[in-house]
């Protein structure tokens, strides 16, 4: 409640300084996305068949700051639905901040399906962060998007990461192994020990069924939950591998300074040609 007060307070403020564009501006930069969807709705509603696409692109941009991609996605195909009224260019820019939204999601085959056909200026950075973003799969299409310095750093860099596969594996083989491998040594010990307990338990609940010490609904339970934990751990060390990976290129990211924001698209929704 006290933050929708706090943010009618500041639209209402804004709102005295400001107009129109001017103040869908002023909220986006307040960070007041909400308000500023408000107000570009209305103007959608409004907006004839030229500047409606660009309403909507400026709105699908609003939630990409909120990094709320997926939204963000479905508008962008939308807009893509009515280019005709639209530039080159401009379209150009939608489809660029529609791959950003994608790699964030994790949607690289989509994001490559897209912006392989793109060559605006605005679009190498986008691309550059792609081939980070998937840099266990080294691509040598890539190449020519980076300098040679740029490119030595980033195979380096790819061989720095841990293969999710592998610690699959390995946690499969011995558990713990792969959280290990993926330089995890807590989340490697914790594994080990609860998994080779269960191993414990079972093996003693096995024995004891064989002598006729023990049922057998027991016994498979002890089992059963010894496998269920086991195969947790297969999952973990899986996903500790993927997440190190994920830190680690958000890191090289900020350091090659690619960890940019989407093309801002909100401020040409008025424009009455494309």
């Amino acid at each position: 409640m006290t933050s929708r007060i706090v943010s009618l307070l500041i639209f209402i403020t804004i709102s005295l300084s400001a107009n129109g564009e001017d103040l869908i501006q002023r909220l986006i930069q307040e960070s007041e996305f909400e308000l500023a969807r408000i107000e570009l709705y209305k103007l959608y509603d409004q907006a004839d068949s030229l500047t409606q696409p660009k309403t909507l692109a400026a709105i699908a941009y609003t939630y990409q700051l909120e990094d709320r991609h997926l939204k963000a996605k479905i508008l962008y195909h939308r807009v893509l639905q009515k280019t005709d009224l639209l530039s080159e260019s401009y379209v150009d820019s939608i489809k660029t901040n529609l791959c950003y939204s994608l790699i964030e999601m994790s949607e690289f085959g989509s994001a490559y399906g897209i912006f392989s056909n793109l060559e605006n200026p605005h679009i190498l950075p986008v691309k550059q962060r792609f081939f980070i973003l998937t840099a266990e799969r080294p691509d040598e299409l890539a190449k020519d998007l980076f300098t040679p310095e740029e490119w030595e750093s980033l195979q380096a860099f790819s061989g720095s990461l841990k293969s999710p596969r592998k610690a699959a594996i390995l946690s499969a083989l011995v558990p713990g192994l792969g959280q290990a491998y993926a330089s995890h040594t807590v989340d490697a010990a914790q594994s080990f020990l609860v998994v080779g307990a269960g191993l414990v338990y079972s093996t003693i609940a096995y024995k004891s069924y064989q002598q006729g010490e023990l049922g057998l609904g027991l016994t498979s339970l002890t089992v059963g939950v010894t496998a269920l934990f086991h195969y947790a751990n297969i999952l973990s060390g899986e996903r500790t591998a993927i997440y190190r990976n994920m830190k680690l290129k958000q890191e090289y990211l900020k350091q090659a300074d690619l960890d940019f924001q989407p093309l801002d698209l909100s401020g040409d929704y008025t424009a009455p040609t494309p």
